[in-house]
């Protein structure tokens, strides 16, 4: 029953953390209350903390969760394809490293550790799901769309083949194989490296490069007619 507690604690400080990140009106007063309450958490590194949390301590968990969480929330949210799963995925993904922290060893460091279950589980999320969906991604932030289909649209007709570009890509993007769009993703939409890529992913930085290339000579030709339009 502890366990069962503790863990409807995971998912309430993840709610928590979320939403006073996204209060501007009373944020100051929020984080300024919660620095005061973890004041000596706050100072911990993350291994300090996992290595607490792993002897069920919920604040020292949630210091873990308010850290990463907005990290985490990024790689889901690009990968799920409505904000409200993705919300359900980030929730399941703190309950799944809380469960799994007392086989966090340290190796490498917790933001890996952590991702590389955002990514499993937003996985295992998208081969549930019906739409198999992933294009829940922010256009202002389309980095791999500026390098295939990038223009300043300025009159209206150039304002529609411009989204008619972006449309395309994101479906480009949504047809990959999973192994493939997820590298994608973490590559040109969160800007990771390849090794950090291999790290989240664990497999090998040549595995990373490889699918890369796949993926980028598959989106070339499914997009080729960009080049002409």
């Amino acid at each position: 029953m502890a366990h069962v507690e503790n863990e409807r604690q995971v998912k309430l400080s993840t709610l928590t953390v979320y939403d006073l990140e996204n209060e501007s009106a009373a944020e100051e007063i929020a984080i300024g209350a919660y620095e005061e309450q973890f004041a000596d958490l706050t100072k911990a590194d993350d291994k300090e903390l996992a290595a607490m949390s792993a002897r069920a301590d919920m604040k020292a968990f949630s210091e873990l969760v308010r850290r990463h969480q907005r990290a985490v929330y990024g790689i889901v949210s690009r990968m799920v394809d409505n904000p409200a799963d993705a919300d359900d995925v980030v929730q399941d993904v703190f309950v799944l490293a809380y469960r799994s922290i007392g086989k966090f060893r340290g190796e490498a460091g917790f933001a890996t550790w952590i991702y590389r279950i955002a990514v499993n589980t937003a996985i295992k999320h998208m081969k549930k799901s019906k739409s198999r969906q992933a294009d829940s991604i922010d256009d202002q932030n389309m980095g791999l769309e500026s390098e295939i289909a990038a223009s300043e649209a300025e009159s209206p007709m150039e304002i529609i083949v411009e989204e008619e570009r972006r449309k395309a890509v994101r479906e480009a993007v949504k047809s990959l194989p999973e192994k493939h769009r997820t590298v994608v993703l973490l590559r040109y939409f969160e800007d990771y490296s390849c090794e950090e890529i291999a790290k989240i992913m664990g497999c090998s930085v040549g595995t990373v490069w490889s699918r890369l290339y796949y993926a980028c000579r598959r989106l070339k030709e499914q997009l080729k007619w960009l080049e002409t339009a």
